[in-house]
């Protein structure tokens, strides 16, 4: 007989109920667990409770303006830093990253307490949160939302002890919270408005050696300020309340100007003088005594006062710190040095040299260590069998020093001077770690701070390519995480021009042209790599070392390059700039080099996408097609191009209304049977600013599919086909990005909305992405940010979703109002069998006969009957698709009403028609009158019946009059085309009002335009039914 499995180690509510009797004590030790630690003791440790398309695996860069905090304890070498809008805790030696997630917006504040265990990240987003971490399950153990309300959180700064936390917002002045962030309050405990004008606080922080002490910092004072509880006085004695207050102040100071604009300060420690250095060198001292004293009280923050200012260096000081009794400060120019607490020089680093120090983050704990003075002067063999003890504070082993390798301070006895490492932050020369001893600096962020504009991967080894807005390239091994190249592409095109044999200076001029690199593109079979500048130049470099291979940049094109792609042989390029003009290059094999073929430039408006199909011409090229915002598809005949003039084989019209984004090559289904299946069809995939999806056939330009797509707040504008191969089986995915999202699909495209998974991949904009189809591997860089992450893709996220919308309509219902209980669907389905009825004849006396399917020719009237009024073109679209079905040979005649209600859910507007769109359109017809805008009635019936898919003039009178509410008898008894029962002055309350026949128009600004007309058509119905 087995045992019974004990039930304490279960934290289930049941067990909670049963085997405790102080259930509120059991609920507090429940709700105080991580959830790394409840699945450290259940049994359900593997459970996926949130599938998402990607998991972040690595982000390289960092931001810069948010600056690196040192976590190394004990041993660790770890980093904590922001990057995008993550979190991240590098360490350097095992090359291991941890990734915090959970911002929407970009992380602009980072924050620790004294011992590295808790940490903070909060963004300054619309909707802004703060988040407070433990470091030791890397698990978010306190969210606070919008600490300032609908005011963005500047800065943020916890307490050396991790009790309070302060945040600063600006409204018509700075607004300080003070949290007890522990206790779970939404509102602040504190708050308190300082006179400083928005974007004043430069610097705010604790004392760390009296949490409830806290600092601001501007450009010209420092405000110091303590937070406590209020007393009041009651009954004549003096009680203490549970409320808490903040009071602040600001100690005068008088110095010339000449010393500059603060920069940074310092508490310290044995003094509790307060350091403050600024712009020109100049070090201003606060002090709670005029004299220099040690063990001073410090808790009357209004006896702080200033004392002197002291002129201690020549540069600008960045950064000052206060640490192993001794002063930290770090310069423009690179600069490190120590003072001692009364600012008299003591050491600086010799070892190495940086641009500039932008901060210094030193270990948390100091440094153990106990020095030998062996006879022999060196490291010799018994150096070895030294044992060095435990440290008593810090409980480890005493570092090894020998004494003559030990730096020595500058007075005159040259002590040993000995502080703890420090991470190092430069100007751009990345992060680096210092060992204080040897003052030796090891890198440890080699990335640029310059924006990253494009990115492509390699199609076999494990490279990536990275280019900045700053002509800077570099290669990252995405395996191993380590940068393998970098070229500068200004260093390498600077122009030297030397002095003139008559000059008296001897300058040398050196010009350095302003490149950026807008785009990069590895060729399918990955011998070549093009490289777009913003100058229009193209470049060609060796796709392993980066070599550049173009002896003179081809400047064929006068604007940015946007985009690059290449035929499906790599022989032939083609690329699209921002100026509209379409470009290409052939490879020309004997010489091995590129040559220009042709451009053209027949777009009006933005290309959008331009590449190369599968299939060849007559001529043995491949077939080229470019799309733009113009809703125009150009077909380009590279054999007949000559003379650098690029061959137009064809130009069409692709759209009506929506604007196409992107496009790609589309494959017919390799399952499909041959017999009754067309196998051969040339088709492309569009997505446009609608949510849809179109399969196209460009030799006819026929939209043979319309597929709703993923509807996040901005429509797909990046796609790409991929396949994966999972136990001898091929799979097809369709990757999408939108302006700030990521995803996957499911094939085959059907509208269904739970066959696509998405996620946040950039906090402003995914400007790039490539995916490496082999590992799984997706790369993204984002608008205005240096960094690139590297996703690994979850097709099981998408595979789970699917099964979990389940089968036939059921996935559908979400996307019908009020789903299928709801009075649409009902609706839906009324019509379509009163469809049949019409078609077997209002008045016929034969036995009525309720079928599956109705004819695919009434399809347009019961689509308008639902509230979807599609174009002409959109009615030939819609007969096509449905006798076809993309693929079919045999059109079909009847269609059932589950693919019905699919073809109408995919064929209307994805959000319906909003107010805000028909107000547009109105405006383009009307004439500004009397502080508004009308269409005169003339004006009226010419647009209608003269543009777009006009009316005749007797339909246009037939409709409008209808709509009216004319009858058959008032009809009868009116003049044919006398439209004078319309107003001479057509307001938008009256078309939306009267002709659309929208009701309560005022409160319905933003709301959807046809749900308004499917209320109306319902509460129609209803009256009707009774």
């Amino acid at each position: 007989m087995q045992p019974q499995k004990s039930l304490e180690k279960f934290h289930s509510l049941p067990n909670l109920a049963r085997g405790s009797s102080n259930v509120e004590t059991e609920f507090r030790r429940l709700y105080s667990l991580s959830l790394s630690q409840i699945q450290r003791h259940s049994e359900f440790s593997d459970y996926n409770y949130k599938p998402a398309p990607f998991n972040i695996r690595w982000i390289y860069g960092y931001n810069p303006k948010v600056g690196v905090i040192n976590l190394n304890a004990e041993g660790t070498t770890t980093a904590f830093y922001a990057a995008s809008n993550c979190g991240v805790l590098y360490n350097w030696t095992a090359n291991h990253m941890r990734i915090l997630q959970g911002h929407r917006h970009m992380v602009t504040c980072i924050a620790k307490d004294k011992e590295g265990r808790w940490l903070v990240t909060a963004d300054s987003g619309p909707e802004n949160i703060l988040i407070i971490w433990d470091s030791s399950d890397y698990f978010p153990v306190r969210t606070i939302y919008t600490p300032h309300g609908s005011v963005r959180l500047s800065k943020v700064a916890l307490s050396a002890d991790a009790k309070y936390l302060l945040t600063l917002g600006y409204q018509d002045k700075a607004n300080l919270r003070w949290w007890i962030w522990a206790l779970g309050k939404d509102e602040p405990h504190a708050t308190i408005d300082v006179e400083i004008p928005q974007g004043g606080v430069i610097d705010m922080a604790f004392n760390p050696y009296n949490s409830k002490q806290f600092l601001l910092m501007t450009k010209n004072d420092i405000w110091i300020g303590v937070s406590g509880k209020i007393f009041v006085f009651e009954r004549g004695l003096i009680k203490e309340t549970d409320d808490y207050e903040l009071k602040i102040r600001m100690p005068p100071k008088k110095i010339s100007p000449d010393y500059g604009k603060l920069t940074c300060f310092t508490f310290v420690e044995d003094t509790s003088q307060i350091l403050v250095a600024t712009n020109r060198g100049a070090v201003l001292v606060y002090s709670y005594t005029i004299e220099y004293q040690t063990d001073v009280d410090a808790s009357n923050y209004e006896n702080l006062r200033f004392v002197k200012v002291l002129k201690v260096e020549q540069k600008k000081i960045q950064v000052i710190k206060s640490v192993d009794g001794v002063i930290v400060t770090g310069n423009s120019v690179g600069d490190i040095r120590f003072y001692d607490p009364q600012m008299k020089l003591l050491y600086w680093v010799h070892g190495f040299q940086v641009d500039s120090i932008k901060d210094l983050s030193f270990n948390i704990l100091p440094r153990s260590y106990k020095i030998f003075d062996p006879k022999c002067k060196k490291m010799c063999v018994c150096w070895e069998k030294v044992v060095s003890d435990i440290d008593p504070e810090t409980g480890a082993i005493r570092q090894k020093l020998l004494k003559m390798k030990i730096p020595s301070d500058a007075t005159v006895g040259g002590k040993p001077f000995i502080v703890r490492d420090f991470i190092v932050c430069t100007g751009h020369q990345g992060v680096g770690f210092a060992d204080f001893v040897t003052e030796k600096l090891t890198t440890i962020l080699d990335n640029k701070i310059s924006y990253a504009l494009s990115i492509t991967v390699h199609p076999d080894k494990p490279y990536v390519c990275i280019g900045f807005a700053d002509g800077i390239i570099e290669m990252h091994n995405f395996i191993q995480h380590k940068l393998f190249k970098r070229i500068n592409l200004r260093e390498h095109f600077k122009i030297v021009i030397p002095p003139k044999d008559d000059s008296i200076k001897c300058n040398t001029e050196i010009t350095k042209p302003r490149l950026a690199v807008t785009c990069l593109r590895y060729s399918p079979s990955g011998l070549h790599l093009a490289c777009g500048l913003n100058t229009g130049e193209l470049l060609f470099l060796d796709p392993i070392t980066l070599d550049i291979l173009t002896k003179k940049p081809h400047k064929d094109i006068q604007y940015s390059i946007k985009e690059i792609n290449y035929s499906c042989d790599s022989l032939t390029l083609v690329l699209a700039d921002i100026g509209r003009t379409v470009a290409v290059y052939k490879y020309d094999c004997v010489n091995f080099e590129w040559q220009f073929i042709g451009k053209h430039r027949a777009h009006y408006k933005n290309v959008t996408a331009a590449f190369f199909l599968p299939k060849k011409n007559d001529d043995g090229e491949y077939k080229l097609v470019s799309i733009g915002a113009d809703r125009i598809m150009v077909e380009y005949d590279i054999g007949k191009s000559s003379e650098e003039y690029l061959e137009i084989f064809s130009l069409d019209r692709i759209e009506q209304a929506a604007v196409p984004l992107t496009g790609i090559p589309w494959p017919t289904p390799k399952d499909l049977d041959p017999e009754e299946h067309r196998t051969n069809l040339p088709l492309i995939l569009i997505a446009d600013n609608e949510h849809k999806y179109k399969i196209v056939n460009y030799s006819t330009t026929m939209s043979l599919s319309t597929v709703l797509g993923p509807r996040y707040e901005h429509p797909v504008n990046k796609v790409q086909l991929i396949t994966v191969n999972k136990e001898d089986k091929q799979l097809q995915y369709l990757l999408f990005s939108t302006k700030n999202v990521i995803g996957i699909q499911k094939m085959p495209l059907d509208g269904n909305p739970w066959k696509h998974v998405g996620m946040l991949g950039h906090p402003i904009e995914v400007i790039n992405m490539c995916f490496r189809e082999d590992n799984g591997v997706l790369f993204t860089i984002g608008s205005k940010d240096n960094c690139m992450t590297q996703w690994a893709a979850n097709y099981r996220a998408v595979e789970t979703t699917t099964k979990l919308g389940g089968g036939d309509l059921d996935p559908y219902y979400c996307l019908i109002e009020d789903g299928r209980p709801g009075w649409l669907f009902h609706e839906i389905r009324d019509l379509f069998y009163y469809i049949q009825i019409l078609c077997q004849g209002t008045f016929s006396p034969a036995m009525r006969r309720v079928k599956d399917y109705i004819p695919i020719d009434s399809l347009p009237d019961l689509m308008r009957a639902l509230g979807y009024f599609p174009t002409e073109y959109e009615v030939e679209n819609l007969i096509i698709e449905a006798k076809f079905k993309v693929y079919q040979r045999k059109p079909s005649t009847e269609i059932d009403f589950e693919e019905f209600v699919k073809l109408y859910l995919n064929h209307r507007p994805a959000f319906g028609d909003s107010f805000k769109n028909l107000k547009n359109s109105f405006a383009v017809f009307a004439t500004a009158h009397r502080d508004s805008y009308v269409i005169y009635r003339d004006d009226f019936i010419d647009m209608l019946t003269s543009n777009g898919e006009c009316f005749s003039q007797e339909l246009a009178w037939y409709l409008l009059s209808i709509l009216y509410g004319h009858s058959f008898e008032e009809r009868a008894a009116m003049t044919d085309n006398d439209f004078s029962f319309l107003p001479e002055e057509i307001t938008f309350s009256e078309l939306v009002s009267n002709i659309i026949g929208i009701q309560d128009v005022e409160n319905l600004s933003e709301y959807s335009a046809m749900s308004a007309v499917f209320q109306s058509v319902a509460s129609d119905s209803d009256e009707l039914n009774e």
